[in-house]
């Protein structure tokens, strides 16, 4: 039997046996994180069982159009209540997941279910379904559902392919797989709203985002010596361009895709409360290493960190100074 079936096997056993179950999506949610547990939480709505969702954060407008996305809740109220089987999605640690703080008023015995693909996944559950071979956390959760023959409908379809284009850009990006886009096919098949995802996630572009992408690109500094290329965000081209903070998603890979002669990509954003968010792109890099020394994590090709203090701009460059 190999590793992925035994842990297929014991997730299901784990599930069958929960009465009262807690999804959680990360806390920086995505096309993968809400498509992953969104897709988990339409199927046991479909099988009756107990269960509640929770994300930290504000679940993107860009992705309301997911079916039963209203479940969703970042009331911490629901870790007072008797869990005794909880999951996670796309979220290589309990702190990325909002479980760390919280973990201690869960029942001692509850079951912690990890599903991810991130190479720098802390494997902090008790089953670990983490497999850095899957283009995305939704494909992992396709062959999770595909292995114990259950029928993967609409919804489920929808929320599934919605992470898989999300996390390798339209197939367009280093973590397209064989087998990532053979499950998209199957998805299709499935019945997934193929339009209301493009529409959302791709072709959902307003015009104050295109505005704050005008901004982006006429910042783009490039470095030869290191073959990278950088842009960023100040606080005060997020507060006067409505909906900024979801409108600079996919930046990122967008230059990641276009920008010619360089390997690396590289956004910065200044966030309200004296940190900066970096959004670290590359075709050749393991840039998770980056990412990692400054806290963060993520793919090979694409990874993110978040340090406390501001962006300073000197000769139209940008450097983060520390606000201790």
């Amino acid at each position: 039997m190999s590793t992925q079936t035994m842990l297929f096997d014991q997730a299901m056993h784990a599930i069958r046996q929960a009465k009262r179950i807690l999804v959680m999506a990360d806390m920086a949610p995505d096309g993968d994180s809400i498509g992953s547990s969104s897709a988990m939480l339409n199927w046991l709505l479909r099988e009756d069982k107990q269960v509640t969702a929770y994300c930290g954060e504000p679940i993107p407008y860009t992705l309301k159009y997911l079916d039963n996305i209203h479940h969703f809740t970042n009331d911490a109220r629901v870790f007072d209540e008797p869990h005794d089987l909880v999951m996670t999605f796309d979220a290589g640690s309990a702190s990325r997941a909002g479980l760390a703080p919280h973990q201690h008023r869960l029942p001692a015995d509850h079951t912690l279910i990890v599903f991810d693909h991130h190479a720098v996944n802390d494997r902090f559950g008790h089953f670990n379904l983490v497999f850095t071979d899957a283009c995305s956390t939704t494909e992992v959760l396709y062959h999770f559902f595909t292995h114990h023959r259950v029928v993967i409908d609409e919804r489920m379809a929808t929320s599934l392919l919605s992470g898989i284009l999300f996390d390798t850009s339209s197939f367009s990006n280093s973590a397209t797989t064989v087998k990532g886009v053979e499950a998209a096919g199957a998805l299709l098949a499935a019945g997934a709203r193929q339009t209301d995802i493009l529409r959302h996630l791709i072709q959902n572009k307003s015009v104050s985002a295109l505005r704050l992408w005008g901004l982006a690109l006429s910042r783009l500094t490039v470095s030869p010596t290191f073959h990278l290329a950088y842009t960023y965000f100040l606080q005060e081209d997020l507060k006067r361009i409505p909906q900024s903070d979801e409108a600079i998603e996919g930046v990122s890979n967008f230059l990641n895709a276009v920008c010619e002669g360089v390997d690396t990509i590289l956004v910065l954003k200044e966030l309200p409360d004296n940190r900066v968010r970096g959004s670290i792109r590359s075709v050749s890099r393991d840039v998770s290493k980056l990412a990692k020394l400054f806290g963060g994590g993520g793919h090979k090709k694409a990874a993110g960190f978040t340090v406390k203090g501001k962006l300073k701009i000197e000769n139209h460059q940008a450097h983060i100074v520390s606000t201790l």
